[in-house]
Parts: C-alpha cells; sequence; structure tokens
C-alpha cells in the first residue's frame, strides 16, 4: 500500500523541506510508504553537496525576499515556487527499481506515461523530463541502505521571474565549485500544452500512474503526530538554520 499525502496550500520552505526528511525517516524504519504532492512558497532549493555561492545570485535573491535553502539529496539547484509542483516518493525497499540512474529512468517513465494524454511529448533524459529541448523537470534521490526519496519538481506555470535571475548555471560564465547543475532552458506544462491544467488533475494522473507501476494500491492518509512533531525538529534546527543552508 502506498499513502497519498497532497498540500496545494504553499509551505513555507523551511517546512516543506523538513517533511521531505521527516517522511525519509518514516520509511527507512520500514514504516508507512508514502507518495506526496506539495507545493512550496519561493525559495531557491541547492542539492546538498553544491556550493551556493557558485548556484545562486545570492544578492538579487535577498532583494526579492527569496530564502535559499539546501535539501538533504543531491542534484543540482532549483527554482521553487506556487507555480510548480513537488512529487515525492518514499520507498522502504527500493532495490527492484535497481540503481541510481535505472531509478530515474523507470520513475521518470512513470511520469511521462501518466500524462501521455496531454498529447505535450514528455521524454525522459537521466534525472530529468523534457519538451523537446526544454526542461520541464528535474528529480534527486537520497538513499539510506534500501529506502529512497526520489523527487522532482515539475513546472506546471512559468515562474514570474526569470530563472537566471537567481540561477548562476543559466548564466555565461558560470563556474561550479562542487556538484554542478545542468543548465536547459525550461517549459511548463501550460505552455507546451496551451492550457491551464489545474493541478488535482494532474495529480490524479501522476498517482494513477504511480500506483499501477510500482503495483501498490493508493490509500489517502495524513501524517502521524511522530512525523509533525520530527519535521517541527527539523525546521527550526536544521533548514532554517544558515550554517545548514548557506555552506560554502
Amino acid at each position: 500500500m502506498l499513502w497519498l499525502i497532497c498540500n496545494l496550500t504553499p509551505s513555507f520552505p523551511a517546512d516543506g523541506l523538513a517533511l521531505e526528511e521527516a517522511l525519509f525517516e518514516t520509511v527507512f524504519n520500514c514504516e508507512n510508504e508514502t507518495l506526496r504532492f506539495w507545493v512550496n512558497d519561493r525559495a531557491v532549493i541547492v542539492g546538498r553537496s553544491q556550493s551556493v555561492k557558485a548556484e545562486v545570485d545570492q544578492e538579487r535573491a535577498t532583494k526579492l525576499g527569496i530564502p535559499i535553502l539546501r535539501r538533504l539529496s543531491g542534484g543540482g539547484t532549483v527554482y521553487h515556487y506556487p507555480g510548480n509542483l513537488n512529487i515525492s516518493l518514499y520507498l522502504s525497499d527500493s532495490r527492484f527499481l535497481g540503481g541510481v540512474k535505472e531509478t530515474f529512468s523507470r520513475l521518470g517513465k512513470a511520469i511521462a506515461s501518466s500524462l501521455a494524454d496531454l498529447k505535450i511529448g514528455i521524454l525522459v533524459r537521466e534525472n530529468n523530463l523534457f519538451i523537446g529541448e526544454k526542461k520541464l523537470a528535474g528529480a534527486a534521490q537520497a538513499r539510506r541502505g534500501k529506502s529512497l526519496l526520489y523527487h522532482t519538481t515539475l513546472l506546471v506555470k512559468p515562474a514570474n521571474i526569470p530563472m537566471e535571475t537567481l540561477l548562476l548555471a543559466l548564466r555565461k560564465g558560470y563556474h561550479p565549485l562542487r556538484v554542478p547543475s545542468t543548465p536547459h532552458q525550461t517549459t511548463s506544462i501550460a505552455e507546451a500544452s496551451c492550457q491551464a491544467i489545474p493541478l488535482e488533475d494532474l495529480i490524479q494522473r501522476i498517482a494513477a500512474g504511480f500506483s499501477q507501476f510500482l503495483k501498490r494500491p493508493l490509500h489517502e492518509g495524513g501524517l502521524t503526530e511522530k512525523e509533525t512533531e520530527r519535521a517541527r525538529e527539523l525546521a527550526a534546527e536544521k533548514y532554517r538554520s544558515d550554517r545548514w543552508n548557506l555552506y560554502h
């Protein structure tokens, strides 16, 4: 069984990322496996091993009131805003998916297949989803033992500010210091399909696709008291801390 959790009210970024880690701890302890759909308020999210000063225009982010946070998974820097949909899958035993590359491919194809009826030609390339040469989503993973956190940010509506305003990888002269981001032009489902598709419709399609691919029935659920309390602790002690978010 796969617990389904949806929260489409934009989260404070630290709370959204803290809950990622709390739910990951749940599956590491072989408890509830979960599929989570969620929306973050505006934030720049860097990969666990990246250099903030090499990836983010910190001065511009400060002027715009956009916080910079670090997630627990690897990969490149992304911009979260209420026009995208975050999709997170937490599995206690992911060995059937194969290694890192195979997992990106198989779960990416599950998402692309679930949206095939939109007829926008979604392609899977490594850990990304593309429409033509434009990036629609980028995914990252975290692993502990057999357990897996896979999450991706699906662009549903275009950003209200150009991403190159914040992300240095999209500018000329980009020089990564640690793990690099992979710059690409982006597009959104609204732009590619020429229509506004409600998040609820996308969630229904993608959730059904994951359920079919994983051969696990979905069951609507919520957070446990333990998960809620753990997320509060992580938000306060880690994801609101400059020591975690801004180390170089």
